[in-house]
C-alpha cells in the first residue's frame, strides 16, 4: 500500500476578524492554483490515490478537492476529524481501515505538526528531522496495511522541486 500525506496547500493568513472560526479560513488564489500545477505534474507521473481523507478544516478540503478533480478513479472525499489539529494516529489508520478498505493507494490531506508527527512514527524516523512545506506530499510504503513503524519513506516533494 502506499500512502500520501498531504501539507494542505498555501492558505490566507490567520485574520480573526476575517475569519473568527480558523477553520473555515481557506487557501488562497495562488495557492490553489500552484497546488493544482504540482498535483497535474505528479498524477501524469502515476501518483494517483484511489481515496483521499482530509481534515475537515477549509483549507484541507480544498486541497483534497483539488486532487479529486484531477483523478478519474478516485472516490468522494471523506472527512476525518482525526485529521484535524490534534488528531490521533490510531485513529486515522482506523479510519482509513474502514473507508478506504482493500485500496493500494491512498492520502491524507492535513497540517503540520501533525502530519509530520504521523510520519516520523509510520517510518520510525525523529520528527525534527523531518519536514513537510505548505503543499508538500510525503509518499511511504507498507507492505501491507498502514502500522505504526512499518513504512519506508519513498520520497517528499514541494512545489518548488517540481516548478509548480
Amino acid at each position: 500500500m502506499r500512502l500520501y500525506l498531504v501539507r494542505h496547500a498555501w492558505a490566507e493568513s490567520r485574520d480573526d476578524a476575517r475569519w473568527p472560526d480558523d477553520r473555515r479560513r481557506p487557501l488562497t488564489k495562488e495557492g490553489r492554483k500552484r497546488f493544482r500545477r504540482m498535483i497535474r505534474l505528479l498524477a501524469k507521473r502515476g501518483v494517483r490515490p484511489q481515496w483521499i481523507a482530509a481534515s475537515p478544516y477549509a483549507r484541507c478540503r480544498e486541497s483534497a478537492q483539488i486532487w479529486i478533480k484531477q483523478l478519474r478513479d478516485c472516490r468522494p472525499l471523506s472527512l476525518c476529524d482525526a485529521l484535524a489539529p490534534e488528531g490521533k494516529l490510531s485513529e486515522v489508520i482506523q479510519f482509513t481501515e474502514q473507508q478506504g478498505a482493500g485500496l493500494e493507494h491512498v492520502a491524507w490531506v492535513g497540517h503540520t505538526p501533525e502530519l509530520r508527527d504521523f510520519l516520523a512514527v509510520l517510518i520510525q524516523a525523529p520528527p525534527d528531522r523531518l519536514h513537510l512545506a505548505k503543499g508538500a506530499i510525503a509518499c511511504v510504503e507498507f507492505d501491507g496495511p498502514i502500522r505504526e513503524g512499518a513504512g519506508r519513506l519513498l520520497w517528499i516533494v514541494e512545489a518548488d522541486l517540481v516548478g509548480a
